[in-house]
């Protein structure tokens, strides 16, 4: 087992449902959450601009990851089922996953579990962001079905973790999480390789969080010197599609000018969003990471991470038996087009997919 297999059982993320007990309007996956939720750390730990805001970032992505990439290889456990297992036994949970990570070794090799999870980077705010995405997917849902039990509760532990905040930066930190959820939705309401048949289907937000927990493990693995501005462009890399919608490359293409005139408009949409919040003003300084995400080396980086996920999404497609042409073409186009880009050899890895696939 290596990276490849490692890599390929990420797209188990796609197929967790979150409140699978339950009716839903909008069912969110396991990747969708985990995009969300850190997308929302990012924004609360920028707007504290501490001195340590890079290494805060990187334990956020960490503790995010801790806490994914053990469903992996655990069963689906539901979300009130495991909040409640927490509440009366935290320690029998946190042995829980503590086996769960250390049976993904079976799936990843060492290096890969040792660069990606850290149990220990925990802090109050990722997990205040944590509890307002679940508590904004209950409340999405809770327009039509009956989300109420859930709903309470999570106000509940929200109530508990609030008290370790001023009540200015509580009020602050809900406004922002209400705001940016729109977005958010938008981003999981996306369907990619859309028009195309899919037996596994993937949101623009699921596709972003691998594309983010690749480009990571590519930075620590190149000992890249820029790691935090290789996470936020890929945080940031689709963002403008949740205003302008997902304009493929191939349409871009097809007139001169037109890539640079869906730039300007992606650009333009982008700053009126922020604009309209003052408490984003800073989000202003990462506009070219969204607009121009893959420039200069940490950009290389995750346009390798991008392609890598797409092929990702092309090999469950063919692993599901989607016989649809466009699939197989596209992998190994996306194949061909890795190897001509990444600034790390990931043959291998892309050769361990191959064969579980084909």
């Amino acid at each position: 087992m290596g990276k490849g297999t490692f890599l390929f059982s990420l797209t188990n993320l796609f197929t967790i449902q979150r409140w699978n007990n339950r009716p839903a309007l909008i069912r969110f996956t396991e990747a969708d959450n985990s995009f969300n939720t850190f997308f929302l750390s990012f924004i609360f730990h920028s707007l504290e601009q501490q001195s340590d805001w890079s290494q805060n970032i990187e334990n956020s992505l960490r503790w995010r990851l801790s806490r994914e990439l053990p469903k992996i290889v655990l069963s689906d456990v539901s979300l009130q089922l495991k909040e409640r297992i927490e509440r009366f036994a935290p320690d029998v949970w946190n042995k829980v996953k503590l086996k769960a990570i250390d049976e993904l070794k079976n799936v990843a090799d060492e290096q890969t579990v040792n660069i990606l999870i850290n149990v220990d980077s925990y802090s109050r705010l990722d997990k205040l962001a944590d509890l307002y995405i679940s508590y904004l997917e209950a409340r999405e849902n809770g327009k039509l079905y009956d989300f109420s039990q859930p709903l309470r509760e999570l106000s509940e532990k929200i109530d508990e973790i609030s008290q370790f905040f001023p009540k200015e930066r509580i009020e602050k930190y809900w406004q922002i999480a209400q705001y940016v959820w729109s977005p958010l939705l938008n981003l999981t309401s996306m369907v990619r390789w859309n028009r195309t048949h899919r037996n596994v289907r993937t949101s623009v937000s699921g596709h972003s969080f691998i594309v983010v927990t690749i480009s990571y493990l590519l930075s620590k693995l190149l000992e890249f010197d820029k790691t935090t501005e290789v996470i936020v462009r890929s945080i940031l890399h689709d963002l403008p599609e949740a205003f302008t919608g997902d304009v493929i490359t191939p349409t871009k293409k097809k007139v001169q000018g037109l890539d640079e005139l869906v730039a300007l408009v992606e650009r333009e949409m982008l700053v009126e969003w922020i604009s309209e919040n003052p408490n984003l003003e800073f989000v202003k300084n990462f506009v070219d990471f969204a607009v121009e995400p893959f420039e200069k080396d940490a950009g290389r980086i995750v346009r390798t991470a991008d392609y890598l996920a797409a092929l990702l999404e092309c090999a469950v497609e063919i692993h599901s038996g989607n016989r649809l042409e466009v699939f197989r073409e596209n992998f190994f186009n996306f194949k061909k087009a890795i190897k001509e880009i990444s600034p790390l050899d990931v043959s291998s890895w892309i050769d361990e997919i191959e064969t579980i696939v084909f």
